[in-house]
C-alpha cells in the first residue's frame, strides 16, 4: 500500500428531502476520486500519487440513508450526471443516488404523501402517508441483490476494513443493569436504567470478527435486511414520517462497544428482552428518526477511526486498550489520529444567532414550552465540541460541506430546505437543483477548503497531514499544478486533487471580503425553480382527504362520537386545507420559490 496514505470519514447530516444535496456532493467527490485514480494509471508526473481511502460511512436520518446507498454504490460504476451551461442534462442510466433522491418513488411524491391509504380505523401511522418510502426501498433492494452478478471489485480508495453506521433513535429502548454496594430494594441493590440512543453498525467483510459489526460484502448479504430497515428507521421523521422497525441477533448489540461501554456491560448486564438469553436470539425494536439521538455523529466516527487505526491498520499505538481508557486518556488518544479526517455533510447548518433576553412572562408554561422543546432535540442533534471543531480556520481533522449559492443567504440556498426540509417532497425540480448544487459545492470545497499548507511547520498540525506533504514534496510538478495562494499569500494544496484543472486557481479580486477565484471548468449550478401562484391548488382536494382520514380514525370511538367528529372534520375541512395552502406558499415565497 501507498506510504502516503490519508483515512477519510464521511459522516452524513440529517437531511429530509435535502438528501438530494447531500447526494449531489457524494456523487462528485466520488467522480473526483475516480477521475485521480484514472490519472494516476496514466502516471501523469503532475499527479500527486498519495492515496485517499474512504474508511467510515455514517449519518443519520436522511444522511444515514445516503450513507447506507454509497455503501454498496462503491462496489458499482456509478454514471455520473453532466449538467450543460444552458441547464441540460441526461438522466444517468445508474446512478443509485440520482434514482432515489432525485425521482424517489417516481410520479408525484406529495400527492403520495397526502394519500390516505394507509390509514384505517383505529390506525393512523403519521401525520404524512410514508408508503413512497417503502418503493424506494424496495428499488435500493434490487440494486444490492444485482451487484453480486456484476462481478466487480472495490475501488481503490475503498478501505479495506470499510465500515457503515447509521443513528437510530429506538423507542423500545435497550435497558442497562446497574449496581449499587447499598441494597435499595427487593433486588438487593440492582436498578435498570433504559438507553435511547442506538445505532447499526456494519463493516464491508465476508465474516463476523465478535465486535459488533455485522458482516456484509457481495458474497455475505444476509444482513441487507438490517441495512434496509435501518435506512427506513433512520429517516422516519418524529411524527411526520412512519416510525420503523429493526431486528438484529443479540450479539450485535452484546459485542459493541458502542452498547456494552466498552466491556462494562455484557449480554448478562444488557437486557434485550424477556426470553432474549442468546447471542443469535432477535431483538426487535421500534425506531423513530436518528437525528433525534445524534444528528452529526463525528465524535462517534472518530472514536471508530481511531480502533480502526489501531486494531485493523496497526499504524497506530495505543499504550491501552480504547476499552481500558478513561476520559481523559481517550481524549488524548484521539491526538494520534493523524493523517485521518471526517467531512461532515450538513444541509442544515445554523445560521441562527438570535438569543432571545426573557422578559417578565418567560417563565411562562406557554411561553417557555415550545423554547424547552427545541432546546432539547438542538442539545441531541449534534455533539457542539467535536463539531465546533469544523470552524476552527487552522483544523485537519473535521471538516464541513454546507450548501452555498452567491445568490442566497445560507438558510435559502438549497430549495429543499423550505417546509422544514419537507419542501423537496413537493417538486422533483427542486431536487434537481439540490442535486446539482451539491456537486457544485463539493468541487468548490476540494479545491478550496479541502486543503493543506504545505509549508506547515513542524508540530501536531502538521502531524495531522504529513502523508500530504510529503506526497507533494515527492512530486513538485504536481506541486507547482495544484498549488494555489489565499488572500494572505499562504500557499495550499489539495488533499483530493480535481484533475479538471492544468493549472492553479488563482485570486483575481477580493469582493465582501472574501476572495473570488479564476478557476477552470467550474460546475454549472441548476436554475432555482419558481411555482406558480396556483401550484397547491391542485392538492386541496388531497389535503383535505388527508386530514379527514387522520382526524376520524385516529381513535376507535363509540359511534355517536365517530359521527360528531367526522361532521366537525367535514366543517372545518376547507378552513384547514386553507391554512396548509398558506402555510408552504408563505414558506415558497419567502424563499423565492414561489412567484409573490
Amino acid at each position: 500500500m501507498n506510504k502516503n496514505v490519508f483515512h477519510l470519514g464521511l459522516c452524513m447530516a440529517g437531511s429530509v428531502s435535502a438528501g438530494a444535496y447531500t447526494a449531489g456532493v457524494v456523487d462528485y467527490l466520488i467522480e473526483a476520486l475516480e477521475n485521480w485514480e484514472k490519472a494516476k494509471v496514466k502516471d501523469d508526473p503532475s499527479v500527486p500519487q498519495h492515496q485517499v481511502i474512504i474508511d467510515l460511512l455514517c449519518g443519520a436520518s436522511g444522511g444515514g440513508i445516503t450513507s447506507a446507498m454509497i455503501f454498496f454504490a462503491l462496489q458499482d460504476r456509478i454514471d455520473h450526471v453532466q449538467l450543460k451551461d444552458n441547464g441540460a442534462y441526461t438522466i444517468p442510466a445508474n446512478n443509485i443516488l440520482w434514482k432515489s433522491w432525485v425521482e424517489l418513488s417516481g410520479g408525484d411524491i406529495f400527492q403520495q404523501l397526502l394519500s390516505d391509504n394507509d390509514i384505517s380505523r383505529g390506525y393512523v401511522s403519521s401525520a404524512l402517508n410514508a408508503g413512497f418510502i417503502d418503493k424506494v426501498a424496495e428499488g435500493f433492494r434490487a440494486y444490492i441483490e444485482a451487484l453480486p452478478q456484476k462481478k466487480l471489485t472495490s475501488p481503490p480508495f475503498f478501505g479495506p476494513f470499510t465500515e457503515l453506521f447509521v443513528t437510530l433513535f429506538n423507542i423500545t429502548g435497550i435497558n442497562y443493569e446497574l449496581f449499587s454496594k447499598a441494597p435499595t430494594s427487593a433486588n438487593a441493590g440492582k436498578q435498570y436504567t433504559s438507553d435511547h440512543r442506538d445505532i447499526a453498525h456494519f463493516r464491508w467483510s465476508d465474516q463476523y470478527q465478535d465486535d459488533g459489526r455485522m458482516p456484509v460484502s457481495l458474497t455475505e448479504l444476509k444482513h441487507v435486511q438490517v441495512i434496509i430497515d435501518a435506512a427506513k428507521a433512520t429517516g422516519a421523521f418524529p411524527v411526520g414520517l412512519k416510525a420503523r422497525t429493526v431486528t438484529r441477533e443479540a450479539r450485535f448489540i452484546w459485542d459493541n462497544p458502542f452498547f456494552n461501554r466498552d466491556k462494562n456491560f455484557d449480554d448478562k448486564t444488557i437486557f434485550l428482552g424477556n426470553g432474549i438469553t442468546e447471542r443469535q436470539h432477535l431483538y426487535t425494536s421500534i425506531n423513530g428518526d436518528g437525528g433525534v439521538a445524534n444528528n452529526e455523529p463525528v465524535e462517534l466516527a472518530r472514536r471508530i477511526l481511531l480502533n480502526m487505526r489501531a486494531k485493523k491498520y496497526g499504524d497506530i499505538e495505543l499504550k491501552k486498550e480504547i476499552s481500558e481508557m478513561d476520559k481523559k486518556e481517550k481524549e488524548e488518544a484521539k491526538k494520534k489520529l493523524v493523517n485521518t479526517s471526517v467531512i461532515l455533510i450538513d444541509p442544515f447548518p445554523s445560521a441562527d444567532n438570535a438569543i432571545e433576553t426573557p422578559v417578565a412572562s418567560s417563565d411562562n408554561l406557554l411561553s417557555y414550552t415550545p423554547h424547552l422543546v427545541g432546546a432539547m432535540r438542538s442539545q441531541l442533534l449534534f455533539d457542539a465540541k467535536e463539531a465546533l471543531d469544523a470552524y476552527k480556520k487552522n483544523n485537519y481533522g473535521l471538516h464541513i460541506i454546507a450548501p452555498s449559492r452567491k445568490d442566497a443567504p445560507p438558510p435559502y440556498a438549497i430549495a429543499c430546505g423550505s417546509l422544514g426540509g419537507f419542501g423537496g417532497f413537493l417538486e422533483r425540480e427542486f431536487r434537481v437543483h439540490d442535486f446539482f448544487l451539491g456537486r457544485h459545492n463539493c468541487q468548490s470545497f476540494l479545491r478550496k477548503y479541502f486543503v493543506v499548507n504545505p509549508a506547515e511547520p513542524p508540530g501536531e498540525d502538521r502531524e495531522c497531514v504529513d502523508s500530504i506533504i510529503d506526497s507533494y514534496n515527492e512530486t513538485p510538478i504536481a506541486k507547482n499544478r495544484f498549488c494555489f495562494k489565499d488572500e494572505n499569500n499562504n500557499e495550499w494544496v489539495p488533499i483530493i486533487p480535481d484533475v479538471t484543472l492544468d493549472k492553479p486557481i488563482k485570486i483575481i479580486r477580493i469582493d465582501g471580503g472574501k476572495p473570488v477565484y479564476d478557476e477552470a471548468n467550474v460546475l454549472p449550478t441548476y436554475p432555482l425553480p419558481v411555482l406558480k401562484n396556483d401550484f397547491l391548488e391542485k392538492y386541496r382536494s388531497d389535503m383535505g382527504g388527508r386530514y379527514t382520514g387522520f382526524a376520524t380514525n385516529l381513535f376507535k370511538l363509540p359511534g355517536w362520537m365517530s359521527i360528531a367528529i367526522g361532521i366537525t372534520t367535514l366543517l372545518t375541512r376547507k378552513k384547514v386545507s386553507n391554512a396548509i395552502i398558506k402555510y408552504i406558499s408563505d414558506d415558497f415565497k419567502k424563499r423565492g420559490l414561489m412567484k409573490p
